[in-house]
């Protein structure tokens, strides 16, 4: 339900994103079922339209980037000229832009985060 009334909005509604996170956080079984529904989703990306795929995909980027969703769900993703159609190539490189925007903004907070504390350990030494 979560993810079809995300896939509804016009555009990405993060909101959508974070309660997906929230479930999957507080459960297993929910995140279970957050992987499942990304193996049924990707299976039939071909019937989505673009901005629904769209949609979709940064759902699932958010819950990968944020680690709600474990990464083997990538596993299910076959990258041969055979398995994919332009939707899911569509949809995956949606997915890992969304991704890599993510994770680094997270690496550039992590990386401020780490030279804030080198700099306070050489005062202590200083």
């Amino acid at each position: 339900m979560l993810l079809d009334c995300c896939s509804q909005e016009r555009t990405y509604v993060s909101y959508y994103g974070l309660l997906g996170q929230r479930f999957c956080m507080i459960n297993k079984v929910q995140q279970e079922n957050f992987e499942k529904c990304f193996v049924q989703q990707y299976s039939m990306i071909h019937r989505l339209e673009t901005n629904k795929l769209r949609n979709v995909a940064k759902f699932f980027a958010h819950l990968l980037g944020t680690c709600a969703l474990p990464w083997h769900v990538l596993s299910y993703i076959r990258l041969t000229e055979e398995d994919t159609t332009s939707s899911s190539r569509i949809f995956i490189k949606i997915l890992f832009q969304v991704l890599r925007i993510k994770l680094k903004y997270f690496s550039c907070f992590f990386m401020h985060l780490h030279t804030k504390f080198d700099l306070c350990a050489l005062e202590i030494y200083i």
